[in-house]
């Protein structure tokens, strides 16, 4: 059976390919997806390590509401004489106004200058860390901002006050540090910082130590000892401080602002999952059309003597090679992308960033996608004897009565969720009953899609061809059904989303107003077809693909507009009303584009099909 398979997807490579390509962009969206995460994780992490990066270690509080650890010039120089302490500091700030030349920065922290210089969080760019008390240096960002340069005079005064009492400094240096929210954009030396206007506090960068290297834990343990026994804490019931590496203490921050749940990466993986979902439902219709299509060649393998879970396992090996296939041009594509990046385009302080775990789950997410949508396909093949598969069986088009039964329980119940939730004003109970009422449509639709499909051919003007198109659509209603059921999902999406949005912002603007493949039928004859039969062939598979398109567009519309105004409904609060509205435009840019897609999408099989002659489709035929 391996070579069975290896020669399908050699031989028969251009009928794998919306397979491979849908695959490989789901793979590469999640992957995408959790890199962001990762970035923006990445850059608010080294956001929040900048005002101690240069540092090997760094003694702070166990308890954001305690004190900030803090020492005087003498602790420090007993500090500084600790066993594998090169220099300590215990940064001071002050808040104040910068003036040159009528340009004023608005608040800015000034801070003082330690003795070892290389514990700033910023290079010099230009010019020299200040050494005398009326000597200043600033950032480039906020160097440009003021059109200030070495030897340019600036004035401070205190923020907030109205004495108007000032300092003048004459600028040493410009560092290579642009303006952020955690690192001051001025240093004064210890003693340029008292003549600054204003009263020093501290920020809570804690002590920042230089070390021999990087310490270990122990090392850590031990200096934390020795600096608690310096500084008289923890003892007397005072708590005891604790010493950090940067990168601990950034990860730290990072856990008490998420509570340990890297809620960013859940909600982009959230919304990645709703590609996967669309491409699960695609992936599962195209094997199954191409396993129906080999109906004929599993046949014969069964004929010599192939077993059915053989057959069965050559399905899932081929969708198992496919998905690892596909998952790697996708990764690889994001991969390469990012190092691309990386190297052409500048993003400043964020440094894109694609850790191993995006990898991996986005390759794990392409594989398993492709296995779970073979699991029916493979059934299928498993299930079919030799002479079923010879005289083309539609035993595949029964109703699946166990799926439109959980289907329709689902729905039932994820509606009344939905409607307590919105009665209720629960946005728990509108969430979970709108994603339970979404599955159960997906579920139910093999028992909706087809009469409705029938019911609007019939209506359609046109004549033979559109009665034909309705005929040939209801005559095989599960390929009709799973071909619709992609439309619906991603219509029901939009339309939900689009309504939700509409009804909130109309009703909130009125609070705040009041408050503030084709199967056809043609003539058996010999020779070639006629100008009109080849007409009246290609109109066929086009409304027939028109019909679906608009019934799945139609039926996600109106369930996607019930879902956005309960939803809306669930997440205001209690005594505001909720008028539902319709957001016209947008629902006819999606009717609008239903209909591009059945035309694209009907462009392959009527050409097919209108060269391909009677005999030889005759033959084709099951």
């Amino acid at each position: 059976m391996l070579r069975v398979v290896r020669s399908r997807l050699t031989q028969q490579w251009s009928r794998y390919v919306l397979v491979v390509i849908c695959v490989a962009v789901c793979a590469a969206f999640m992957t995408a997806a959790l890199g962001l995460a990762s970035t923006l994780s990445a850059g608010l992490a080294s956001s929040l390590a900048a005002p101690y990066k240069n540092a090997d270690a760094v003694v702070s509080t166990p308890d954001s509401e305690q004190a900030p650890a803090r020492a005087d010039a003498q602790q420090l120089q007993t500090i500084e004489a600790l066993p594998d302490v090169k220099s300590a500091w215990s940064p001071t700030t002050k808040m104040v106004h910068a003036k040159s030349s009528g340009t004023d920065t608005g608040a800015t922290q000034v801070n003082d200058l330690p003795a070892d210089t290389s514990l700033v969080p910023a290079g010099l760019k230009d010019g020299s860390f200040p050494d005398a008390a009326n000597q200043i240096s600033v950032s480039e960002g906020t160097a440009k901002a003021m059109n200030v340069g070495v030897g340019d005079t600036v004035q401070l005064e205190q923020y907030g006050s109205e004495d108007g009492t000032t300092a003048d400094y004459k600028v040493s240096g410009i560092t290579d540090q642009t303006a952020s929210g955690g690192v001051p954009d001025w240093y004064v030396t210890a003693a340029g910082l008292k003549t600054v206007p204003g009263e020093g506090m501290d920020m809570g960068g804690g002590i920042l130590l230089r070390t021999d290297g990087t310490p270990d834990g122990d090392q850590l343990a031990q200096l934390a000892t020795e600096i608690n026994r310096v500084l008289g804490t923890g003892q007397g019931g005072q708590p005891a401080l604790t010493m950090q590496t940067p990168d601990q203490m950034a990860q730290d921050f990072l856990d008490d602002m998420s509570q340990g749940t890297d809620v960013l990466a859940i909600f982009l993986a959230l919304f990645a999952g709703l590609s996967v979902l669309v491409a699960l439902v695609v992936v599962t219709n195209t094997l199954s059309v191409l396993t129906a299509q080999r109906a004929r060649e599993l046949a014969l393998l069964r004929c010599v003597g192939a077993t059915g879970s053989q057959v069965r396992r050559a399905v899932l090996l081929e969708g198992l090679l496919l998905g690892v296939v596909s998952s790697v041009l996708g990764v690889g594509a994001v991969t390469a992308l990012v190092v691309l990046a990386r190297t052409v385009v500048s993003t400043g302080s964020l440094e894109l960033t694609l850790a191993p775990r995006d990898v991996v789950v986005g390759l794990v997410t392409g594989v398993l996608l492709t296995v779970i949508a073979s699991l029916g396909p493979a059934r299928r093949a498993r299930g079919a004897s030799a002479l079923d598969g010879l005289r083309g069986s539609r035993a595949a088009d029964g109703l699946p009565v166990v799926r439109t039964v959980f289907g329709a329980g689902v729905l039932i119940a994820g509606a009344a969720a939905l409607v307590f939730g919105a009665t209720q004003h629960s946005a728990g109970w509108g969430i979970a009953g709108g994603l339970a009422a979404f599955l159960g449509a997906v579920l139910t639709s093999r028992a909706y899609i087809p009469a409705l499909v029938r019911g609007a051919g019939t209506a359609l003007p046109g004549g033979i061809p559109s009665r034909l198109a309705a005929a040939n659509a209801a005559r095989y209603p599960t390929r009709t059904s799973t071909t619709a059921t992609a439309l619906l999902i991603g219509v029901l999406l939009v339309s939900t989303v689009l309504t939700g949005e509409h009804v909130a912002r109309v009703n909130l603007l009125e609070q705040l107003d009041q408050e503030r493949p084709v199967d056809i039928s043609v003539p058996a004859q010999v020779g070639d077809l006629s100008q009109q039969q080849v007409h009246d062939l290609g109109a066929l598979i086009r409304r027939e693909a028109l019909v679906i398109s608009l019934v799945a567009a139609v039926v996600g519309l109106v369930a996607g507009w019930l879902f956005g105004v309960l939803g809306v409904m669930s997440l205001f609060t209690e005594g505001m009303t909720v008028r539902p509205v319709v957001p016209w435009g947008g629902f006819l840019l999606i009717l609008a584009g239903a209909v591009v897609v059945a035309v694209l999408a009907s462009a392959l099989p009527v050409r097919r099909a209108t060269r391909l002659s009677p005999v030889e489709g005759m033959a084709r035929a099951d």
